[in-house]
């Protein structure tokens, strides 16, 4: 017990920023976790960056140049999504009651097309009624549950709980973006950037056509 407070201890040390505010147990767990879920899938392109404490008063275009990013299309959020429709009777792996929404900031979630597109993963005889589905997003204490994260720190790595993940086409479709991306990275300071190719590649998202242009 000592020798793991101590581990902890050194972790923090390391990682935190000398002058980011004092952080609570539960945010320094949080960012923790998505690291060390980030480091045990060996994913070499990521990239963890702390940003200011002002990051989210920036235009789009501030925050891209904060991060190093050609463009705006590269910063990217992620959504936890609920089916308020969801049969649990019927539930499978391609019907689920909550989808972890990977999706750009320059877009906005389309419920209709997710719809379409979820329902599309079963073969045309096996779909579901269409009255089966209804996205909305998720509380934010069903976000805290599965997650294990707060807002603006929720990141795809470290789930506490198996979500299915949907990765925006616009994502992998915009031949005008370097196919790299940031996204939350377990704390309202600090991003995640990496690979488009190796985010796939570690976390085998449903890639589909959810957005539409803001």
């Amino acid at each position: 017990m000592i020798l793991n407070g101590k581990v902890k201890m050194l972790e923090k040390t390391i990682y935190y920023p000398k002058d980011l505010p004092e952080q609570s147990a539960k945010q320094q767990e949080e960012v923790l976790r998505a690291h060390k879920a980030v480091v045990d899938q060996k994913i070499y392109s990521a990239i963890f960056k702390w940003v200011p404490t002002e990051y989210y008063n920036f235009s789009l275009s501030q925050r891209a140049e904060i991060l190093g990013s050609h463009s705006t299309f590269q910063l990217c959020k992620s959504m936890l999504m609920e089916n308020k429709s969801f049969d649990a009777s019927l539930s499978d792996s391609n019907y689920s009651q909550f989808y972890l929404v990977i999706l750009q900031y320059e877009t906005s979630i389309n419920n209709k097309k997710l719809k379409s597109e979820i329902r599309a993963l079963r073969p045309v005889k096996k779909r579901l009624d269409p009255s089966k589905f209804d996205f909305r997003l998720a509380n934010e204490a069903d976000n805290a549950r599965l997650t294990g994260y707060s807002h603006n720190a929720v990141t795809p790595f470290g789930l506490l709980e198996d979500v299915p993940i949907v990765f925006s086409k616009g994502i992998t479709d915009n031949s005008n973006m370097t196919p790299f991306v940031w996204m939350g990275g377990g704390h309202i300071h600090c991003k995640i950037g990496i690979a488009v190719k190796d985010f796939i590649k570690a976390k085998s998202p449903f890639v589909m056509d959810v957005t539409d242009p803001r």
